[in-house]
């Protein structure tokens, strides 16, 4: 693999740093100065490599909004017998995934609906995720839950655990206290897997004849 230039590690070092102060403080407050000083250079340097504060913005949506995980490696994880236990690893291995994602995440719900250019990449539910949960539970339940249903819960789990990143998330001090954000949000993350397992088991209908 080449090895990056000087030049290149300092572009990607201003775009993380972008996306920090961006997600930090909103698109309206940040500043070309919160920015060099978050990366360690000038401001000088970041207009050579952005020509303004939009563009440095749209590129830092282009370079993060993606999210890729590990299905196979997740489907190891999974029995795909006991329901309960597999959503508790389900809701633990996506709140680790969506947390490493917070700063964008956060972008995109206070100044996404702002920017025109970037709405396209808005993902409040990523889909990745939710077609895992989809064919999780049709994998568990084949035929006995709607399509339309498999939808609704697959969302309603990782608008729980969203939810969850959020709630305890603050503006102030996130890299400090990440840490004990994770942890207290993980703590209370067994109540939603407890709902959602009540709920999905009210949504599977009784097996036709012959299948029983």
């Amino acid at each position: 693999m080449p090895k990056k230039t000087d030049g290149e590690t300092m572009h990607e070092r201003i775009l993380h740093s972008a996306l920090e102060v961006f997600s930090d403080k909103g698109y309206s407050a940040a500043t070309i100065k919160d920015i060099s000083n978050r990366a360690g250079c000038n401001t000088v340097t970041i207009f050579r490599h952005f020509e303004d504060k939009m563009g440095l913005f749209l590129q830092v949506m282009e370079r993060y909004h993606k999210f890729e995980f590990d299905a196979e490696a997740l489907n190891l994880k999974l029995s795909y017998i006991n329901l309960h236990n597999d959503f508790r690893v389900l809701a633990d291995y996506f709140f680790d995934q969506i947390y490493k994602h917070i700063h964008i995440l956060r972008i995109f719900i206070n100044d996404g609906h702002n920017f025109e250019p970037i709405s396209k990449y808005l993902w409040f539910i990523p889909e990745e995720m939710k077609q895992f949960v989809e064919d999780y539970l049709e994998s568990m339940y084949p035929e006995r839950i709607s399509v339309s249903d498999l939808g609704m819960l697959s969302e309603m789990f990782l608008c729980y655990i969203i939810r969850t990143c959020l709630r305890i998330n603050v503006h102030d001090r996130i890299e400090e206290n990440s840490r004990q954000i994770a942890q207290e949000a993980k703590a209370v993350m067994p109540q939603s897997v407890d709902m959602m397992v009540e709920l999905i088991l009210l949504q599977v209908r009784e097996p036709a004849i012959g299948q029983q």
